[in-house]
């Protein structure tokens, strides 16, 4: 297994709406079970094919975002078609003059994917700068190659970029996800429940 961290492009997108689909399916994630509930759905592929849809408009908003940063870790060992086996994603705020007029006008892609599912609206997760509204967005590894290092390697790729340019990281963890940034370094600031599981807000300092 030979695994790289490169930045994302177009072509990538249906892969990481497939990741995105099946590391944070309804069954497993509470956040995506409120999103899609069962009980809005009569058949389970029809909400299978809702939540690609809706994840893949959401990546391509971010791809095309000018504060945030994609990335994907590729297996060359794997088919072409299947080489994607995880992303990474990152708002990424940095100290740059404000235009005097603004120019970026939303994509279609960019308003089908900020129209709520229903009332539940996602939870910003926190940023590469303190005073930034957030940072990491998510990891997501592909369920066929979780516990490999690939989000360790993805995780790695920004906290080597945040050192770059002397920043913090922040960001929000599952409780499944905690025990990785935990190992790798971030302390808990607080615990908040998120539909009653506790989701942690995490910091790794610059310098440790």
């Amino acid at each position: 297994m030979t695994i790289h961290i490169r930045d994302a492009t177009a072509d990538d997108l249906p892969a990481i709406a497939r990741i995105a689909s099946a590391a944070f399916h309804p069954a497993t994630d509470a956040i995506a079970a409120r999103l899609f509930p069962t009980q809005l759905q009569e058949q389970d592929s029809t909400r299978d094919n809702d939540i690609y849809s809706w994840r893949y408009a959401k990546k391509t908003a971010s791809l095309s975002s000018p504060d945030a940063v994609m990335v994907v870790a590729i297996d060359d060992a794997l088919p072409l078609s299947d080489q994607v086996v995880g992303f990474g994603l990152w708002d990424v705020y940095e100290d740059k003059p404000k235009p005097a007029h603004n120019t970026y006008t939303q994509t279609d892609s960019e308003k089908a994917a900020n129209q709520p599912r229903s009332t539940v609206q996602e939870v910003p997760p926190p940023s590469f700068d303190q005073e930034a509204n957030k940072d990491l967005d998510y990891l997501g590894v592909d369920p066929r190659h979780q516990r490999k290092g690939i989000g360790r390697m993805l995780l790695d790729w920004g906290l080597s970029r945040a050192a770059s340019v002397n920043k913090d990281c922040y960001l929000m963890a599952t409780p499944a996800g905690r025990p990785l940034y935990t190992k790798r370094g971030f302390e808990v600031v607080r615990t908040v429940p998120i539909f009653g599981v506790p989701h942690h807000s995490m910091v790794f300092r610059h310098g440790n």
